[in-house]
């Protein structure tokens, strides 16, 4: 109780004085964001994926609760995948209570190479990953989504840079599925590219991508296997922690000192919420998950920062980053609140100001997106800036008041 008033009043404390600081403080965001956003892309700009003919034996995951059909198409393009060395498939039933145990059973009858787990009761996805991790015996474990396909070649290029003895984790391309069903499905694949063609590449380049997405990264096992247990028992605010599981494995590994790389060539197709309240929903729990894992990141990257360390250092920029997408929106939202109600002539400036970082924010996602996709729907990336700004500045300013709200909270 005494952590959560604490933080409660650390963060009111922050807006007060943000609130004091407001005149300057549109100027002071705009310069910020401009400047993160061309270095990252700088940093960004000489990624290249690896090519390395390496293919080790692997164990694919695939947790499952309440999916459905999804599952099985999920398993069948697994199963179709052009791996060149052997793979097993776990399929996890985390206790449903609809019929996915009926699709599982489905694909291990096509593909007998399938082995299932069906859990006696719902647990979570971590216990649910943890059941497979002990059930694998693979040097290199596979984790995908049950609402995810993956392409032909996918599993194949992910696991190329575990070459390298010292990769503990490599994160896949994310991309979305349901593209065309309405525009909130393109607005995220717009924000999805950005994401991972610039920043996860930009992070890669340092051996510290911050977060390997559930719905298709790559672990060796002896880089999981010491954590597992304080994985599953981690706490935050006196409460288990039940969201964000791959972002919290992702930071034990860094607190590990394994690298953690970004491989584009792998890729996932995942369905994205298509109403206003399902991207709420899954929004909150990724900031929730996010807020908690910088929170317990932070004294790591205090002690092991250098400056004569080149990767330390892009590890805290990134890190710095991260803190500032989240928290801006978080400053930003009462500020503006409060500009309507003490400062309503002076409104209008902030807004010119505010709309100006936006529109030159928007303009590097553009070019990205026209470039690795379609130029015909590259404008999208000024739709979702102000989409964010009005519709979506709210969520960082609620999860931090929420943080031990472990719902689950599904896109469904």
């Amino acid at each position: 109780m005494k952590q959560k008033i604490l933080l409660g009043a650390g963060i009111i404390l922050l807006i007060v004085l943000c609130i004091y600081l407001t005149f300057n403080y549109s100027l002071i965001f705009c310069g910020i964001t401009l400047f993160y956003t061309l270095v990252t892309a700088f940093a960004a700009y000489g990624y290249k994926p690896c090519k390395e003919n390496y293919f080790p034996p692997c164990d694919i995951l695939v947790p499952a609760f309440n999916e459905g059909e999804h599952v099985y198409k999920t398993l069948r393009s697994l199963m179709l995948s052009k791996y060149p060395s052997a793979f097993r498939i776990i399929a996890i039933d985390d206790g449903s209570t609809d019929d996915t145990r009926k699709w599982m059973e489905r694909a291990q009858k096509e593909f007998p190479g399938i082995v299932t787990i069906f859990c006696d009761r719902n647990r979570g996805k971590k216990h649910a990953l943890a059941e497979g991790i002990r059930a694998s015996n693979s040097e290199i474990i596979v984790t995908v989504d049950s609402d995810s396909v993956v392409t032909p070649d996918s599993i194949a290029n992910l696991l190329r840079p575990f070459h390298n003895p010292q990769v503990g984790a490599v994160a896949g391309n994310i991309c979305v599925q349901n593209l065309h069903r309405n525009l909130l499905p393109r607005l995220m694949d717009i924000i999805f590219v950005f994401s991972y063609e610039l920043l996860r590449s930009s992070q890669s380049r340092f051996g510290a991508v911050l977060c390997t997405p559930g719905a298709l990264s790559a672990y060796r096992r002896k880089a999981v296997e010491p954590l597992l247990d304080k994985w599953l028992e981690q706490s935050f605010l006196g409460h288990k922690t039940t969201i964000g599981e791959d972002r919290a494995l992702t930071c034990m590994l860094i607190k590990s000192k394994w690298q953690i790389l970004y491989q584009e060539t792998a890729k996932a197709y995942t369905n994205m919420p298509e109403s206003y309240a399902g991207l709420c929903k899954m929004l909150l729990r990724w900031v929730r998950g996010d807020v908690r894992e910088n929170i317990l990141l932070a004294p790591y990257i205090f002690c092991n920062t250098s400056l004569f360390n080149l990767k330390s250092l892009g590890l805290a920029f990134h890190y710095i980053i991260f803190n500032i997408g989240i928290l801006s929106p978080a400053i930003l939202s009462p500020i503006l609140f409060s500009y309507l109600i003490f400062n309503f002539s002076h409104a209008g400036t902030m807004l010119f100001y505010m709309a100006t970082a936006t529109l030159l924010w928007s303009i590097l996602p553009t070019l990205i997106y026209a470039r690795k996709k379609s130029l015909r729907y590259s404008v999208h990336a000024f739709t979702y800036s102000f989409f964010s700004l009005f519709f979506l500045m709210w969520i960082p300013l609620y999860a931090l008041f929420t943080l031990d709200n472990n719902r689950w909270l599904t896109r469904k």
